[in-house]
């Protein structure tokens, strides 16, 4: 019979190597509120690939014309409408919230005005956040969200010319300035709120091809 006296130092090399570097990511894991949206980097075909999908196992009705949840009328807001549907009654489940890798757990509510995307609790890896905006947000204020952020933090990424130029829309210009923003200032629900414009996001990176969203090892 082996010599338990023996084994325990392998023991806790074994502990120790579990609770730290990507392993401790095991640690982090807690009950949340969660919903499911389209990450701002995802191009339109990959958006409407998610939205058909996923309306045609979920109930799309209020993205219709005439529901609550149709204005604004734009594509990444009905897409993340549709594939947070699609989480939801699936289950709550890390792999219902990955539409090839466009889409993003949230644990800040992104209902608005009139319309309700459905929540519920999930169990989710909490150790890394980014800050998104709202699908639902106006161009309006996602520009001043880039405005405000971009006197405070380095968007070059996001300048002509960048890593993070493309795609050259304001959703996902604003989000990569939000989430700078949040990293550098604490990584609070406050840095991450922007008039109610901002998402806190978890366990899925939403950094795409050349394009890093930075996270806490990258501020």
């Amino acid at each position: 019979m082996a010599n338990f006296a023996l084994l325990q130092p392998i023991v806790s090399i074994i502990l120790i190597f579990f609770h730290s570097g990507k392993y401790s990511t095991l640690a982090a894991s807690q009950v949340e509120m969660a919903w499911c949206v389209a990450k701002p980097g995802s191009t339109d075909q990959m958006l409407q690939t998610g939205l058909d999908y996923a309306c045609n196992h979920a109930d799309c009705g209020p993205i219709q014309q005439g529901g609550s949840c149709f204005d604004p009328n734009t594509l990444v807001q009905h897409a993340a409408f549709a594939i947070n549907m699609y989480y939801q009654s699936m289950g709550r489940h890390k792999w219902d919230c990955d539409f090839s890798d466009s889409a993003l757990l949230s644990l800040t509510d992104p209902s608005f005005d009139g319309c309700s995307y459905a929540g519920g609790n999930a169990e989710v890896d909490t150790e890394r956040t980014w800050c998104v905006a709202k699908p639902a947000t106006s161009d309006q204020l996602l520009q001043s969200n880039i405005d405000f952020a971009c006197q405070k933090v380095d968007c070059s990424p996001i300048k002509s010319g960048g890593a993070c130029f493309d795609p050259n829309t304001p959703m996902h210009h604003a989000s990569f300035a939000m989430n700078l923003y949040y990293q550098n200032n604490g990584k609070t629900a406050a840095s991450c709120d922007f008039n109610n414009s901002g998402l806190i996001v978890a366990a899925n990176d939403p950094s795409f091809g050349s394009c890093t969203y930075p996270g806490p090892e990258q501020t």
